[in-house]
């Protein structure tokens, strides 16, 4: 007996007459709530530290950076260094790595007038660019993995946040930390707070943040990490691959380049700045080492004094350098094009597509070395200056680098085929190998695969059924000879080539690679040597080193002066040598080339005194072809003034004795001087007249070369002269004193008489006058009376008769001091008598 509603075998059932109860909700229950929003997931209470650590890191990670780099940089420069600008110089760095606009003001008051102004820089330092976008990528992939987000909507919107608070709190770091400084009544600020810092910010940093949070593992298991479709042509991804490695590789290049130049040129202090300076002056030299200008022009050129914009260019180099460069192109050029058709061999393109794709991807590149390696700047001062100007590589960079990309695909398909035929299998097959597994392709199947693939459908559709599936064959295209390099599973085509060419083809390789190495490190070793022993600085070392060294003959020599031979007595190894207070040490500032000049300046330390010193170099072309020949002009002359009376006939400086004309005695004259202290005084052999030891100093630097305190030899008379003269004057007197006449010759007791016919006249000296021997101010040897003696007379004359007279006379001896050898005399001078 069987249940009614039970069917029989083999029946369908029939459906219940009600379907069953189900359960009703309790009378005032609310009902489920609904699956939390978008931004509710995004702002959960567990995701914010997910969210601001990584802003947080990045912030204190990029600021340590601009402070080491701060203090690198100011280690480079010479005293006074500012290290007021330390701690908020990072900050800056910072916001104009984000593309901030350097905004500086001035303002000045002198006199009762006020001066301001202000400034506009754009320049974008790629150094902080790169670490800040890559700090928020790194620590917000980190977080991403340990707090996923669920869906891409959430990641943009977390990464969206990150950079809107990444945006504000280093905008309002660069406003707070602005640089200011003021001296001598003028006040300078300079912030990177502005607009495009905002929006700059913003935009980076979110991409940053995304792109982070978009790699992680568990993000790749979606569809769309990122929420759309990312996936680029394979074509344009391989070309991509390539215009990155090479940019990489050509940066690294003229890197190495620009720290040999600026280490050689500058000295190796001046590579502490380096992390400045060197990522954006690489950027540049790409444009340079491609045959591209790097120009500058603008309004302000005008003000400046040029009305030509400036440019360089690869051109204007040696012949040696544009030679090398050219091979180094040529060299990048081959080694891209076939890397470019290893990537493509698994997954062919359409011509249009493969050329278009390299052209645009270099060219991008190109684009991009004009964005970042520009600068521009804006301004006005006090109404009296105003205008612009830019710097950076010209604007058809992105023509150059198009038309190097269509270098590049012609490499890839007509070149490269032969290349690969000479290497060895095994290099082929794991070049082919990294291509598979980084250019993000693989490789279709063989000929031989559709059909195994559709048997393998065909099983499982039978496995699963049980019904047969009927069997597909996929037709398989006929390579076109215009498709690009055929395909392959393991290899990329290679053009076939018998033994015989194939081994001349590796011995030619052989010696083309050895002697680009050779041409490669002689360029190196030449620039070396051109930087340092053949560098415009480097005769300015020499010549610096030989007045340090007191090497009077090697330094006229290396730059002559312009005087004759007998001002020329201060110019000899023995008076330079024993001068003191040389120059003790230098330091060579800068080196400005243009063309076929050089101006060098030099620090120099003279017995603890700085001086600056700048120096003319002038090219004379090369030397042995190669090496550069430079000639340093004559520098500011630098002279000591002297004055010699004319009673000295020998004079010795440091010790040696020079000899003076006639008339370069008795007045002063300038005598050529390298600078150092000059010692005077009167030959140790004078017997007759001394002097007391005067220096002279003559400073380097200064205004007109250098600055000399002046040397006056004052003689006077040696005891011995004194004594000597003092007994003729004696003499003399005792003469004068036993005179019968009341009018001696050329004698001081001279009484005026002139009638009366006197007789039995008898003189006495009742006091004897003081004298002294000295030099007048022409330089005369003279005796002259210092106190006035007194003689008395008496005499007969006839006047009506026989008289009895007397009288008194005052006695002043005065008379010149000749000398002649080891002789001495006194002339006596009746003037005043």
């Amino acid at each position: 007996m069987t249940d009614e509603s039970t069917a029989p075998e083999g029946q369908p059932s029939s459906p219940p007459p009600f379907p069953p109860a189900q359960p009703q909700p309790a009378a005032g229950a609310q009902p489920p709530a609904g699956p939390p929003s978008v931004f509710a997931r995004a702002f959960g209470p567990q995701r914010l530290a997910a969210m601001l650590v990584p802003v947080a890191i990045t912030l204190v990670a990029s600021y340590a950076l601009g402070l080491l780099t701060t203090i690198l940089t100011v280690l480079s420069i010479d005293e006074p260094r500012p290290w007021s600008l330390v701690a908020s110089l990072p900050l800056q760095l910072m916001g104009a790595g984000l593309f901030g606009t350097i905004t500086g003001s001035v303002s000045a008051g002198a006199m009762g007038l006020s001066i301001s102004g202000s400034v506009f820089v754009f320049v974008v330092p790629l150094l902080f660019l790169l670490v800040q976008a890559g700090a928020l990528a790194v620590t917000s992939h980190v977080a991403e993995r340990r707090v996923p987000s669920d869906t891409a909507s959430v990641r943009w919107i977390t990464a969206l946040a990150q950079g809107l608070v990444y945006s504000l709190l280093i905008t309002i770091l660069t406003l707070v930390g602005s640089i200011a400084y003021s001296a001598e009544g003028t006040t300078f600020s300079v912030t990177t707070a502005s607009f495009s810092l905002i929006a700059g910010a913003l935009v980076i940093m979110t991409l940053s943040a995304v792109i982070g949070r978009a790699t992680t593992p568990s993000a790749r298991l979606e569809a769309k990490p990122f929420g759309v479709t990312l996936r680029l042509p394979a074509s344009l991804s391989s070309a991509l691959w390539i215009a990155c490695g090479y940019t990489v590789v050509a940066s690294v290049i003229v890197g190495i380049a620009l720290i040999i130049g600026v280490s050689v040129q500058s000295g190796p202090r001046a590579l502490l700045s380096a992390p400045l300076w060197l990522p954006t002056a690489a950027v540049d030299a790409l444009a340079v080492m491609h045959f591209g200008q790097l120009s500058a022009g603008g309004s302000l050129m005008q003000t400046m004094g040029t009305s030509t914009p400036s440019s360089i260019w690869i051109g204007s180099a040696d012949a040696w350098v544009v030679i090398i460069d050219i091979v180094l192109v040529i060299a990048l050029i081959a080694t891209s094009g076939t890397l470019l058709r290893i990537l493509r061999a698994s997954r062919p393109a359409k011509p249009v597509a493969a050329w278009s794709s390299t052209i645009g991807a270099f060219a991008f590149v190109g684009l991009l070395i004009s964005m970042f390696g520009s600068v521009a700047a804006s301004g006005s001062v006090g109404g009296f200056v105003s205008g612009s100007i830019t710097a950076g590589p010209a604007p058809y960079t992105v023509l150059l680098f198009a038309a190097l990309g269509a270098l590049v695909e012609v490499v890839s398909r007509y070149v490269a085929g032969y290349v690969l035929g000479v290497l060895p299998a095994s290099l082929v097959a794991r070049l082919n190998g990294l291509a598979l597994r980084f250019g993000g392709s693989t490789p279709p199947p063989s000929p031989a695969q559709p059909a195994t693939a559709a048997a393998a459908a065909t099983s499982a559709a039978t496995a699963a059924t049980g019904v047969g599936a009927p069997s597909v064959v996929e037709p398989v295209a006929s390579p076109t000879p215009d498709a690009g390099p055929p395909a392959s599973g393991s290899a990329p085509a290679a053009t076939p080539l018998d033994p015989r060419t194939k081994k001349r083809i590796v011995i030619g390789s052989i010696v083309a690679g050895g002697v680009i190495v050779v041409a490669v490190l002689a360029s190196v070793g030449l620039s070396i040597a051109n930087g340092v022993v053949n560098a415009p600085q480097a005769k300015v070392t020499e010549y610096l080193d030989a007045l340090k060294d007191g090497n009077a003959s090697r330094a006229l020599e290396l730059s002559d002066v312009d005087a004759p031979n007998s001002e020329r007595v201060l110019l000899t190894d023995k008076i330079f040598a024993a001068a003191a207070e040389r120059i003790t040490s230098y330091d060579i500032t800068s080196v400005t080339t243009s063309g076929d000049s050089a101006t060098v300046t030099a620090e120099v330390d003279q017995d603890g005194s700085k001086a600056t010193m700048q120096f003319s170099v002038l090219s004379r072309g090369k030397q042995w072809v190669f090496f550069d020949d430079w000639k340093l002009s004559r520098p500011d002359q630098t002279s000591l003034p002297v004055y010699i009376p004319d009673t000295l006939d020998q004079v010795e400086v440091n010790g040696v004795p020079i000899e003076l004309s006639a008339e370069q005695r008795g007045t002063v004259v300038n005598l050529p001087a390298f600078p150092g202290r000059y010692d005077f005084s009167i030959s140790k052999s004078s017997k007759w007249i001394t002097a007391e030891p005067r220096s002279g100093t003559v400073m380097a630097g200064g205004p007109v070369g250098g600055t000399s305190d002046g040397v006056e030899l004052e003689p006077k008379a040696t005891p011995s002269l004194s004594e000597e003269i003092s007994k003729q004057v004696d003499a003399y007197l005792a003469e004068c004193i036993a005179s019968t006449s009341l009018e001696p010759d050329n004698c001081p007791n001279d009484l005026y008489y002139s009638y009366g016919n006197p007789t039995n006249v008898v003189w006495t000296l009742t006091e004897a006058p003081v004298y002294e021997v000295g030099i007048d101010y022409e330089g005369t040897l003279q005796v002259t009376t210092t106190k006035t003696g007194s003689a008395s007379v008496t005499y007969t004359y006839t006047s009506g008769g026989v008289r009895d007279g007397s009288n008194k006379s005052s006695i002043r001896v005065n008379g010149d001091v000749k000398i002649d050898g080891d002789k001495a005399t006194f002339v006596p001078n009746s003037r005043g008598y």
